[in-house]
């Protein structure tokens, strides 16, 4: 391969300088992972979903759920299929954390110990960088409900039980225990990184302080008013506000049991590389997730499954203290 060097070939001359590193069993040595990538040049292999024909498709099915008027459930569900329209994969909500987000994929209703179920996040990042870490928490609602009332322009009892849920974060978050659990939890490699917590409401529509569609006699003062509610660390956004970001598409969506990881969801556009080493340890198979991946065809579910087998039999290879070259090039696959 020639010319300039792809993005993913980038990404990971950037991991190589700053991979964790694993104990060179019986040796007592630390290495750094190399991994061996074997991309294809085959032109007929099945491909991802192209980004900007992913993006037109999403849009559309974005804007109609949210029409349909079906409530916050199929929300959630339509989100965890498509984590690239949640804010905070990159660094676009709060300091830093350009590492990208762990495990690759957004954490669906993480438990937070000692917290009730129903006092989760709906979801979280957790990026990090040399510094912190820094869990993204997100907080979502049922899109009709309204942020202020008509009349006398307070806010709503439920936007007020909304931002009490981000409060309810902060207070956990607050107590170093808590600190501790986390990152033992969520990020072990880096438990001795500072804790840096952002949290994100996503509430409400954009027709609300719109001129003529909103029922405030002055829409425009009570966008403004919204705008200053938030608090340190909090970050606002309405769902028609969301738009999918490219840095997140091959990003997938993780539940947490005490089995450990369950991959929920992959979006048309995943494609498979080195930098995914966390992911391939902890889910041994994508095929259960693949099978609800719209828009592409068996080929393409047997191919991935296929490639994420070799990914983890290139990582078992490294644990047993087998080191593979690394051969550059290529998008990863």
């Amino acid at each position: 391969m020639s010319g300039a060097e792809s993005p993913a070939t980038l990404r990971f001359r950037r991991y190589l300088i700053n991979c964790p590193s694993l104990s060179n069993k019986g040796r007592g040595k630390k290495i750094c992972m190399t991994w061996t990538l074997q991309a294809s040049d085959d032109p007929t292999r099945p491909r991802a979903v192209g980004w900007d024909e992913y993006r037109a498709w999403l849009m559309q099915e974005w804007k109609s759920l949210l029409a349909s008027g079906g409530g916050e459930k199929p929300v959630q569900e339509f989100l965890e299929a498509h984590p690239s329209l949640l804010p905070g994969a990159t660094d676009d909500v709060g300091p830093g954390g350009h590492h990208g987000a762990t495990l690759y994929s957004v954490i669906s209703q993480p438990e937070l110990q000692g917290l009730g179920r129903r006092r989760y996040p709906d979801f979280m990042w957790v990026r990090r960088d040399t510094a912190a870490i820094r869990p993204i928490c997100i907080e979502i609602e049922d899109p009709a409900k309204r942020w202020f009332n008509p009349g006398n322009q307070t806010p709503t009892a439920e936007l007020t039980e909304a931002l009490d849920q981000l409060v309810e974060w902060k207070v956990w978050f607050s107590k170093p225990e808590n600190q501790s659990i986390f990152l033992k939890t969520y990020a072990p490699d880096f438990t001795s990184r500072a804790l840096e917590p952002q949290y994100v409401l996503i509430y409400g529509r954009d027709a609300e302080f719109r001129l003529g569609e909103s029922l405030h006699a002055d829409p425009a003062y009570m966008r403004a008013k919204r705008n200053f509610m938030h608090r340190d660390d909090e970050h606002f956004y309405t769902f028609d506000s969301l738009k999918p970001i490219v840095e997140a598409k091959d990003y997938g969506t993780l539940t947490r049991s005490v089995q450990g990881w369950n991959l929920k969801a992959l979006p048309p556009t995943f494609t498979t590389h080195p930098l995914m080493r966390e992911l391939f340890e902890a889910v041994s198979s994508p095929e259960a997730a693949l099978a609800n991946v719209p828009l592409i065809d068996d080929a393409r579910r047997t191919y991935v499954a296929a490639r994420w087998a070799h990914w983890r039999m290139q990582l078992q290879q490294n644990r047993a203290g087998q080191l593979i070259s690394t051969a550059m090039g290529g998008e990863g696959e």
